[in-house]
């Protein structure tokens, strides 16, 4: 079964798990380079997988180096599969959370997002990136205004409805969604100022 809780690639279980339970597996089993690709380009992969599996457990990590062991190709069987299929192997067995999406620590928590915040619409913007994983251009930033302020009166009203118990399901679940998103998007913001903060504090000590 698929797990789903995620941590950050500083955690016990980060970038170290990812050499030893799925790189040096693949080694040690004596997997080449996919057909056509470059030894040097295949070494700059598995360093790109190292960061981008890091937020994976351990359990899954040796899971995941099976699977491209059982899925490898060529006439010994031997060839590493690709980047891309790797990574859908990986989202398979664990999600990839949404922090360790590096549009979110480089955009929403940035000074963007305390900007989100005070305008109104940082879980719009949470939402955004979290779909189309780039900053908004200035269409989109229209859009993501627009959202905000329909969800802002759609907030109201259903929390009216649940005070009084007239609120759907579907409208409890819809508030339940927005506040866990709220909650996320606030999270990603106060941790970018935190590490803003104490990177002013070590500068000026």
């Amino acid at each position: 079964m698929a797990m789903t809780a995620g941590h950050h690639d500083d955690a016990p279980e980060g970038r170290q798990a990812v050499r030893v339970h799925f790189v040096e597996r693949l080694r040690d089993a004596g997997i080449q380079k996919p057909k056509g690709m470059a030894a040097g380009a295949f070494d700059q992969m598995l360093d790109r997988q190292v960061e981008w599996l890091a937020y994976m457990h351990t359990e899954n990590l040796r899971t995941l180096a099976e699977q491209v062991l059982d899925n490898a190709s060529g006439p010994k069987r031997d060839q590493c599969p690709s980047e891309l299929v790797i990574r859908q192997m990986a989202r398979g067995l664990q999600e990839r959370p949404v922090q360790a999406n590096r549009i979110m620590t480089s955009w929403l928590a940035s000074i963007e997002g305390p900007s989100a915040q005070m305008a109104g619409h940082l879980v719009e913007l949470y939402r955004y990136l979290r779909q189309n994983g780039r900053p908004p251009g200035p269409f989109d930033k229209i859009k993501i205004n627009e959202a905000a302020r329909n969800n802002s009166g759609t907030l109201a009203r259903f929390r009216e409805r649940m005070e009084h118990g007239t609120a759907t399901e579907e409208e409890r679940r819809w508030v339940v969604a927005y506040a866990a998103d709220q909650r996320e998007a606030n999270d990603i913001v106060r941790a970018g100022a935190e590490r803003r903060f104490a990177k002013q504090e070590g500068m000026t000590a």
